[in-house]
């Protein structure tokens, strides 16, 4: 399957929400407010954004368009919304989230991923709190045939990134993926945790993207968690989980456009390779397009 159909398939629920709602209003030569409204709560029900739904309105209302081919004007409307920003992975690679997001598969989904693209890759299972996330990330490590770096013998997440780190670097890897603990935002202590690790594998390099995880199924309290996150270390880009079985596909938009921060991958399943790389274009078609 294609990455495009892909990303089609997973935001499948998200796409019938809006696509029911486009074929009864932008159908009509003239629009009323009664219509104007159903755009509005098929929108964010979809959790796009108030704002982004109210530029959009403003947009139809605004335009005079020589067509009602509902998916064209939706498109068009959108790329010019938001700004559209490529995404390149730093060296070292710091996983982030809450728990039960699904970081430690996405560690292995993205190493999958990356040595598809004839990467050299270290996983680091810095999350000392959950010995099943170790094992875990363990197995998918033998699976793929490469390096992780662990260590029982210590709580010290941040001890256990440093050694990581400094293993992948001495064996000249392309990226170094650190699994962390989740936490949650306002766990003071899990928290500067978190700010510790990310200061000690500093000292080994400034090359670091921090990738925040997120569960699409959350919709618009992923914004609160990435601003939280985002106090404590400076978040670079996301991964959006779980986007195969949601209805709130549309908070990928309203993160970009609260943020300025792009999307990186979507994951679509629990398959080793059920992550897709995320593309704006792809993404805004595959969210309206007809079946």
């Amino acid at each position: 399957m294609s990455l495009f159909n892909k990303t089609f398939s997973s935001l499948f629920k998200t796409r019938s929400i809006i696509r029911e709602t486009f074929r009864k209003v932008l159908g009509k030569s003239n629009l009323h407010d009664s219509d104007y409204e159903i755009i509005e709560e098929s929108l964010l029900s979809a959790d796009i954004s108030w704002g982004i739904t109210n530029n959009i309105i403003d947009k139809i209302k605004s335009k005079s368009f020589k067509n009602t081919d509902w998916e064209g004007i939706l498109q068009e409307l959108l790329s010019e919304i938001l700004i559209k920003k490529d995404i390149g992975l730093n060296k070292i690679i710091l996983m982030v989230g809450v728990n039960g997001v699904g970081k430690t598969t996405s560690c292995a989904k993205l190493a999958n991923y990356l040595i598809g693209l004839n990467k050299k890759v270290t996983l680091v299972a810095a999350d000392t709190y959950r010995a099943a996330a170790t094992n875990q990330l363990l197995l998918w490590s033998k699976q793929l045939g490469i390096d992780c770096v662990s260590n029982d013998r210590t709580a010290d997440p941040a001890s256990v990134a440093y050694d990581g780190v400094q293993s992948g670097l001495a064996k000249n890897c392309d990226h170094i993926i650190i699994d962390t603990a989740g936490r949650l935002q306002n766990s003071k202590n899990l928290m500067l945790e978190l700010k510790k690790v990310y200061k000690v594998i500093s000292k080994l390099s400034d090359n670091i993207s921090i990738i925040m995880n997120l569960d699409a199924n959350i919709g618009q309290n992923s914004i609160a968690q990435i601003e939280e996150f985002n106090d404590i270390v400076p978040i670079d880009t996301v991964i959006l989980n779980k986007m195969d079985g949601t209805s709130k596909g549309g908070i990928a938009l309203s993160i970009i456009d609260k943020f300025n921060i792009p999307i990186s991958f979507i994951g679509i399943g629990e398959k080793i390779d059920d992550i897709v790389p995320f593309n704006i274009n792809d993404y805004i078609k595959s969210l309206i397009a007809r079946e």
